[in-house]
């Protein structure tokens, strides 16, 4: 095949190099590289080095990969929750909820062996009702693990406690009647008469349901070291000092040491207060936002626990000449300590609200060239694309 008659013509028009002056261009061309490529390498070291100062002195830290985040999901993704549970929190949530089951199953059937055996009255609707408060619970656990499941995928810590004071709720329906009528009727008299253990048997039977919030809240946690886990094993202390603060005047009612009828009521009153109290702070663990409702409202949950309780043991002390009781001195402690709380809760709220804005979005990717050493930013490349 011919070449064509242009490219001869070109070819021909350049004439070929002599033996020196060729060795002196191919001499000059290989140090002009040896150069370029030199201040090539020493320019991206100097960068390097450069970006890596600046990185370092930035001091922040951001994934390879192209992302786009927004503030919002940085503090929620940034939790202490950050583990899916494993086998061991998973075989822990079922034995714990295996006991929640056994306490409901005890307590309430020995609450029906106490109304049934010294009367036929309703006895149907006592069992009735602890088959509806069985059956409430286990598909109260069948959907808060569903819940939980689908609620691990956006953030681990919530939903940890959905649904728990609906759970709670129906207990307290449901067991408040029946020591009600216990309490209040010669059934009382009957049991400490005719059965074993007598009110002592009684009284372990009702001190029960604080091993049973106690088995709730460790059913339903899976992440020990959440701050809601945290949170709720503080609510459940406060709770359990107030229904045995609680219990102990309801055994000198029971004893007969307080003669008016007012303190009676007011004892009894304020215990199925505390007793339904788990239902308030069990609904605030799910709400992750804090606002003036939630501080106010526990505030006047404690306050209507301690401050009749405080009312009725001064009495006994001023009036009726009874010894005091450490726990006179627990309830001014904890109303002390409410009041300095919710001051300290409505000032930092308002410090929130004040200082807050709305959520910002960063949509500018960062990409493996505006990335330094140890998967610092270089800021002075992303400053320059923006």
């Amino acid at each position: 095949m011919s070449a064509a008659p242009g490219n001869e013509s070109s070819r021909s028009a350049a004439p070929a190099p002599s033996g020196a002056e060729g060795n002196l261009r191919a001499r000059d061309s290989d140090s002009l590289f040896i150069r370029n490529s030199s201040f090539r390498r020493n320019s991206q070291t100097s960068t390097a080095s450069l970006s890596r100062e600046i990185g370092v002195a930035s001091n922040i830290k951001a994934p390879r990969p192209a992302f786009i985040i927004t503030s919002g999901e940085f503090l929620q993704h940034s939790s202490d929750c950050t583990s899916s549970p494993g086998p061991y929190s998973t075989t822990r949530s079922l034995f714990y909820k295996g006991l929640c089951l056994l306490l409901l199953l005890c307590q309430g059937g020995l609450l029906d062996f106490y109304l049934i055996i010294f009367t036929d009255l309703y006895w149907c609707s006592w069992i009735a009702t602890d088959l509806v408060v069985m059956v409430g619970w286990f598909i109260f656990f069948i959907k808060h693990s569903r819940r939980r499941r689908d609620a691990a995928k956006a953030a681990p810590d919530s939903g940890q406690f959905a649904f728990s004071y609906l759970a709670w709720l129906i207990y307290v329906i449901a067991c408040t009647p029946k020591i009600v009528l216990i309490l209040e009727t010669s059934i009382l008299d009957l049991i400490e008469l005719k059965v074993p253990l007598g009110t002592t048997g009684f009284k372990m039977v009702v001190l029960s349901s604080v091993p049973l919030l106690y088995t709730l809240i460790n059913s339903v946690t899976e992440e020990l070291s959440c701050h809601s886990s945290h949170r709720a094993q503080h609510y459940y202390s406060r709770t359990c000092l107030d229904l045995l603060d609680s219990f102990t005047l309801m055994e000198l009612v029971l004893a007969g040491h307080i003669p008016s009828v007012y303190l009676k009521y007011t004892v009894t009153a304020v215990y199925f207060v505390a007793f339904f109290i788990p239902v308030l702070w069990l609904y605030e663990l799910n709400s992750l936002q804090l606002h003036y409702k939630c501080v106010v409202f526990r505030f006047l949950s404690s306050s209507a626990v301690n401050a009749p309780l405080l009312v009725v043991r001064c009495f006994l002390v001023f009036i009726y000449d009874q010894q005091v009781s450490v726990f006179l001195l627990k309830n001014v402690f904890w109303l002390c300590c409410d009041c300095a709380e919710v001051l300290e809760r409505c000032c930092s709220v308002r410090r929130v609200r004040k200082y807050s804005s709305p959520p910002v979005q960063f949509t500018h990717c960062i990409s493996e060239n505006e990335m330094c050493a140890h998967g610092y930013v270089n800021t002075l490349a992303v400053t320059a694309q923006s």
